[in-house]
């Protein structure tokens, strides 16, 4: 393993354990077994070195998005689908569990901005199937951008405002209710 695959697995385990703040470059070093210099050789700072990992992670949503595009899918089932995928996605991934924790619990600046940046291109891809949808006559012409920023909004507080310790949901249950509201509404 080269200098810069070591760094990079050293500081991903750092990362995903403790997240940005409380990681410093020092320790990157050390448990890399390298000097800050080297570090920097590859990563202008810790910044760029985390960007690395928000990168990855932005690659891996973009493959699930793919996967299911290639399904050729109608808007509900495609949007259905691609929530539930996200969703399971994100649950099980250690890496975004400690990015929502510090993002919202001690407003780190920089971690808050990867985050923004990620759901603003979930949101846009929401749009984008929003926009088709409407061309195709599947849904009622409508604000998409306002939609798409309810459809994510929605999906992201049963995300991380929900208490699943006293009222578990299966990743099911949330993208099925989901989908119920925005196919049928709430009206009888």
């Amino acid at each position: 393993m080269d200098k810069k695959d070591l760094i990079i697995k050293s500081a991903r385990n750092l990362f995903y354990n403790y997240g940005y703040k409380k990681v410093s470059m020092d320790e990157i070093a050390k448990v890399s077994n390298v000097t800050k210099k080297t570090i920097y050789r590859y990563f202008k700072d810790k910044d760029s070195l985390f960007k690395y990992f928000i990168d990855e992670e932005m690659d891996n949503i973009k493959k699930i998005f793919i996967k299911i595009e290639s399904k050729n899918l109608n808007f509900v089932d495609s949007v259905h689908i691609s929530l539930y995928e996200l969703f399971k996605y994100r649950k099980k991934s250690k890496f975004f569990k400690t990015l929502q924790n510090e993002a919202y619990l001690i407003e780190v600046t920089p971690v808050k901005k990867h985050l923004e940046n990620i759901e603003n291109e979930i949101q846009d891809y929401i749009q984008k199937k929003l926009e088709i949808a409407v061309n195709k006559k599947e849904i009622k012409k409508c604000n998409i951008k306002l939609c798409a920023f309810l459809i994510y909004k929605l999906y992201k507080a049963l995300l991380v405002e929900w208490d699943y310790d006293t009222y578990p949901l299966s990743e099911k249950e949330v993208t099925d209710n989901i989908m119920i509201i925005l196919k049928t509404g709430m009206l009888s």
